[in-house]
């Protein structure tokens, strides 16, 4: 009478310790895959090395205006860079000088009005002019 593992397919229980408890845990068998079987180990070929893709379109035209020669951009880009500084400026000495702090938006909102005011105030002028005409 000998006992075969190959007819067996479940593992024998396993003996463990659950807080004050003695418990026997039979562990769940295996299943087989039902595919093949790959081997990690197996070496695997290195994909073939490809040219890099072709690129439309025209080098050139890919560069700032300013390398191609063109006058107009050269000095768009100058104002461009001098608004900017001017922006940074602004707001780094209205908060040097404690502008931006909200006790003085009244003094904006004031400004901001009556800027709005001039404006209506010309253009309602100027339809007048047009109605009397």
């Amino acid at each position: 009478m000998s006992i075969s593992k190959a007819s067996d397919p479940k593992p024998p229980p396993v003996i463990g310790k659950m807080g004050p408890y003695t418990v026997f845990v039979t562990p769940t068998p295996t299943p087989e895959p039902a595919g093949p079987v790959l081997d990690s180990r197996a070496e695997v070929a290195p994909p073939p090395v490809r040219p890099p893709p072709h690129r439309f379109g025209n080098a050139v035209a890919s560069r700032p205006l300013v390398d191609r020669g063109s006058v107009l951009a050269f000095f768009k880009n100058a104002a461009t860079k001098l608004q900017n500084a001017q922006s940074s400026l602004d707001s780094h000495m209205a908060r040097w000088l404690g502008l931006d702090q909200s006790r003085y938006q009244w003094a904006l909102e004031n400004y901001y009005d009556n800027q709005r005011s001039e404006k209506e105030g010309k253009k309602n002028k100027m339809s007048n002019k047009l109605q009397g005409v």
